[in-house]
């Protein structure tokens, strides 16, 4: 079976792509942080799906986890500091909102690592048509 395309690449290019889904994952992490009081019912669903596209996406881009490792990593990174207030100021306040926030990316970011990885049977090459000929072929019926 072939490996995905990202175990195939160069170490400096696996590296320059972790680096590249972990500041993603800290972009969306912080952008999700601050939305997802905006509106009210609409604010939390919108920044987990969008937490959800971008790391089930990079696990099914990837073939492995690492991609998607190091976006849940950046996330996490952000989320769970902002969440605990560091300052005078709580960013992820304990209500209904918050606690979906906070438990829908714990979700997400666990079961896009835990999906385990589907291997596909591997596929025999096609035939040639002139390896197997056809008895009722118009080619062999002209010639009889």
């Amino acid at each position: 079976m072939p490996e995905p395309d990202f175990a195939r690449m160069p170490l400096p290019w696996r590296v320059g792509i972790a680096a590249l889904c972990l500041g993603g994952g800290a972009v969306l992490g912080l952008i999700g942080t601050f939305a997802h009081q905006s509106l009210p019912p609409v604010g939390v669903g919108i920044a987990l799906v969008t937490i959800g596209l971008y790391i089930v996406g990079l696990r099914a881009w990837g073939g492995v986890r690492t991609p998607s490792a190091a976006g849940s990593i950046g996330v996490a990174a952000i989320v769970g500091p902002l969440a605990t207030g560091g300052g005078s100021t709580v960013l992820v306040p304990a209500n209904t909102a918050g606690y979906v926030w906070l438990g829908g990316v714990t979700a997400i970011v666990f079961f896009a690592l835990a999906w385990p990885h589907i291997q596909q049977a591997p596929r025999r090459t096609a035939d040639t048509m002139e390896q197997y000929p056809d008895v009722d072929s118009p080619a062999d019926s002209t010639s009889r």
